[in-house]
């Protein structure tokens, strides 16, 4: 027994392996930065999807119907006589050799350009022709346009006079200095040509401004709202209806003399052949 009582104190005096530790759990990886953008791109593309695009609208708005020749003309006409009839007045009172102060009327005539160039078109959006012709600029929309567009549109025909007035000035001095002058009144000029044509060959008689703010040019009527100054630029437009009016009358009476005309040449002439005829028959029977 007492050799197995020797192994037996063996065995307990080996030492016993130890406990393996417990592999740690893994931790669930925090989300990363990078996930949330991609999660609010996908929510904005859903939303996207969701709402449809606006559309700008392209064209004449509805409701709406182009100025035709006469108020563009009428608008054209009072516009040149409120520009320059006081300036070419004094220039006419200049050339006859008059020695006199004309201070306040170039002051009145540049007051009146200031007002038709600039403050009526930046406060209403139109100038003195347009009230009087009862027309308005709006674009697409059937808005007014922005005022640079008005400003723009009114400097196409200042443009041309300075530039003509350029080249008057500058014409004999060409080789001495003048080139740069010169060229740039001609510039102005064909601006002004090119504008012109434009408005000819457009569809809805645009000029290259009205192109680049795709503005239109069509009839005016009053909402009866207006109070004020505004109020009485717009009872201007009973004098374009006037002016109107009688361009109407007097073509209808033209048009009435020239079909007369043309009844009683058609008339003269029936009676001519008639004449004619009876006469080859006379001859004929003579004949016979």
């Amino acid at each position: 027994m007492g050799l197995l009582d020797k192994v037996d104190n063996l065995d307990d005096s080996k030492p016993k392996p130890k406990a393996k530790p417990a592999k740690a759990v893994a931790k669930a990886k925090p989300v990363t930065p990078k996930a949330q953008p991609k999660a609010a791109k996908a929510k904005k593309s859903k939303r996207s999807e969701d709402k449809p695009e606006k559309i700008r609208p392209k064209g004449l708005p509805e409701g709406y119907e182009l100025a035709g020749k006469m108020p563009r003309y009428i608008g054209w006409l009072i516009n040149f006589g409120w520009n320059f009839g006081v300036a070419i007045g004094l220039l006419s009172i200049i050339s006859t050799g008059a020695d006199s102060d004309l201070t306040i009327g170039w002051l009145t005539a540049g007051l009146m350009i200031i007002l038709n160039w600039l403050v009526l078109p930046i406060w209403t959006g139109r100038n003195i022709g347009e009230f009087v012709s009862r027309t308005k600029y709006i674009n697409s929309s059937g808005k007014k346009p922005i005022s640079i567009h008005a400003i723009l549109n009114n400097s196409i025909g200042f443009l041309s006079l300075i530039g003509l007035m350029m080249i008057m000035a500058n014409f004999q001095n060409i080789s001495s200095g003048g080139m740069p002058w010169f060229v740039t009144g001609v510039c102005f000029i064909l601006f002004w040509i090119v504008n012109f044509f434009f408005k000819k060959n457009s569809d809805f008689s645009q000029g290259t401004i009205d192109l680049l703010f795709s503005a239109y040019l069509v009839k005016h009527v009053a909402t009866g709202t207006e109070t004020g100054w505004l109020a009485r630029f717009e009872s201007l437009g009973d004098f374009g209806d006037k002016w109107q009016e009688r361009n109407l009358q007097r073509q209808e009476k033209a048009k009435q003399k020239a079909e007369q005309k043309a009844n009683a040449a058609a008339e003269k002439a029936a009676a001519q052949e008639s004449s004619d005829s009876e006469e080859e028959e006379s001859k004929e029977s003579s004949e016979d």
